[in-house]
């Protein structure tokens, strides 16, 4: 065969080789199995004994074998080979191939196998920087030739554009997985429900998103302290542990700079609070973000790591975007706690209110028979003739009126005190701030919401605080009406009023079960309630509160169809709020 036959087939196979190399990518992406394919593609063109494929890290100054072949893994899985040490060594540190005709002349040599005589290296390369090498040996001597080393250099090149792509995608891959943990993680901890449930979800995430060995929130204080709040992956001593000061503790850090706090052993580090802790549960390297929300701190996230490790940027990231999906799931928790003590408070002054609305009605009841008592005895002491005991009896009885009279005049002037204080509010803000108060019920309760607000409703005058109980009792109402789900609508609209004139209108309603003719009558009277539990008072103080007012509150509803309760409210409260 001639020189220039034998050089134009070499060259076919090398395009050939290049062919399969490029294809490589389209067989798999994932980075293991890409090097462990482009390393058999080698060895086979080259004759080999045994290859291996190392990657470098450039951080540590490393060479790490990924995968061999004849090799034993025992001999190369936990080596690490430094920069300049060895064949492989060199050849990353150089960025130049080397071949070894003879290994047991050459001073780079490192025995991974015994019997091998030659061995070549090349270098893989992307923009200037060595990425990684491959290694080819063989127990002949000189087993690789010049034309060996030119289609290993080409492959090498081709593979090092392979491995990226490689890697890209898998960063890629892995970064989309985080992302997708991460909203699941929110979708969940969106779902208010009791703080201490919401604060176990998030230790429990940070732990399986970044393989740690403990996370824990701690709460930060007005005193300036950091409590131990939920804890996962520890003991229960975790949980009893004192509080950690924030101007003084390692993690207190995270919290007075508002920064992300990297520790590489806490148990080393003095200002770390609970060294027994770290020894019991085997803790080494800390991560902590701290748990903001808008701009007041809450608390800080911490994620600690059985064996030393450098967190990477991508981790940083992930456990702060934890902490912040905490945030917000931490305060919608509170704004819950908050809603239910708003209900119990609304629901005390309900009682109140209806205590005090009818005390004034029996006082009002009680002076007038209590005046014309009294213009009897003044008749009766004028014009009877007594013995000294019956004037003595009637003096104790004209006292003891007077008494009567001067409680009824008390308990009118505290009724009175309690007068609306009528002042410019917004109706509809009124509605959008019980409605976000709500939210967790209605979604736990399967309501729809339809809000159809009338952004051209002006400054209505009104006692804000006793038409946001208006509301709440509607809404709750509607709620309690529509036991397996439903939609609720809540409208609001300008309009004119034929008694009230120019007015504003709020309309609540429900797709619930409906109220029956019979029981419409008696809606508004105090203590009548058709709900098992009910304490019969929410519509009728509405219907005082609305009376109030100078409006008035309407129903209509059929059974099985729901109900629409509207309130009607004059743009003007010049009249008589009698």
């Amino acid at each position: 065969m001639s020189r220039s036959l034998k050089q134009v087939l070499a060259r076919l196979e090398r395009l050939e080789v290049l062919y399969k190399i490029s294809n490589i990518v389209n067989t798999t992406l994932e980075p293991q199995e890409v090097l462990r394919l482009l390393l058999q593609e080698v060895v086979r063109i080259t004759h080999a004994t045994s290859g291996s494929v190392a990657m470098v890290d450039h951080r540590k100054g490393v060479l790490n074998i990924e995968t061999a072949i004849n090799i034993h893994p025992r001999a190369w899985k936990r080596l690490k080979l430094e920069l300049g040490v060895g064949v492989t060594g060199h050849v990353a540190w150089s960025g130049k191939p080397l071949r070894v005709d003879d290994v047991d002349e050459d001073p780079h040599y490192v025995r991974l196998k015994a019997g091998i005589k030659s061995e070549m290296a090349l270098p893989m390369i992307i923009d200037g920087r060595v990425i990684g090498v491959i290694n080819v040996d063989s127990t002949r001597p000189a087993a690789f030739s010049e034309e060996d080393e030119q289609l290993c250099i080409a492959v090498a090149n081709q593979s090092a554009k392979v491995i990226e792509t490689a890697r890209l995608h898998d960063t890629l891959k892995r970064q989309a997985a985080e992302l997708e943990a991460l909203f699941t993680v929110g979708r969940t901890l969106i779902q208010a429900g009791p703080i201490q449930d919401i604060l176990q979800r998030i230790v429990t995430e940070g732990l399986n998103l970044l393989d740690g060995k403990v996370c824990v929130v701690m709460e930060a204080t007005e005193s300036g302290e950091l409590h131990s709040w939920a804890v996962a992956g520890a003991g229960p001593e975790w949980e009893h542990t004192p509080p950690v000061k924030i101007a003084s503790s390692l993690l207190g850090q995270a919290a007075r700079t508002r920064s992300v706090l990297k520790v590489p052993d806490v148990r080393r580090n003095p200002r770390f609070r609970h060294p027994e802790l770290a020894e019991q549960e085997g803790l080494s390297s800390v991560l902590a973000v701290p748990v903001v929300y808008q701009e007041g701190l809450l608390a800080v996230l911490a994620l600690f790591t059985e064996k030393p490790r450098r967190f990477r940027e991508p981790e940083v990231r992930l456990l702060q975007l934890l902490a912040n999906q905490g945030a917000v799931a931490i305060e919608n928790a509170r704004r819950m706690e908050r809603l239910n003590r708003l209900e119990e408070s609304l629901r005390v002054t309900e009682r109140f209110s209806l205590l005090g609305t009818l005390a004034a009605e029996i006082a009002h009841e009680i002076r007038n028979p209590i005046t014309i008592i009294n213009l009897l005895m003044h008749s009766i002491q004028e014009n009877a003739d007594h013995t000294d005991q019956t004037r003595e009896d009637l003096r104790i009885v004209t006292k003891k009126l007077e008494r009567i009279d001067k409680i009824v005049e008390q308990t009118l002037g505290i009724a009175k005190s309690s007068e609306s204080q009528f002042r410019p509010a917004n109706l509809n803000r009124l509605v959008d701030e019980l409605m976000l108060f709500l939210n967790y019920k209605l979604q736990k309760g399967r309501i729809e919401v339809v809000k159809k607000l009338d952004p051209k409703i002006p400054m209505v005058p009104m006692d804000a605080g006793q038409i946001q109980q208006v509301l709440l009792n509607l809404l709750l109402n509607a709620m309690q009406a529509m036991e397996g789900g439903g939609r609720l609508t809540v409208k609001t609209r300008l309009g004119r009023d034929r008694v009230l004139g120019p007015c504003v209108r709020c309309t609540v309603s429900d797709t619930g079960v409906g109220i029956v003719p019979e029981d419409k009558g008696r809606l508004y009277d105090p203590f009548y309630t058709t709900r098992e539990g009910g304490t019969g008072l929410g519509l009728f103080i509405s219907n005082k509160l609305v009376r109030r007012h100078n409006g008035y509150l309407r129903v209509r509803s059929e059974p099985g169809r729901g109900s629409i309760f509207t309130f009607i409210l004059p743009l003007s409260q010049e009249a008589d709020r009698s």
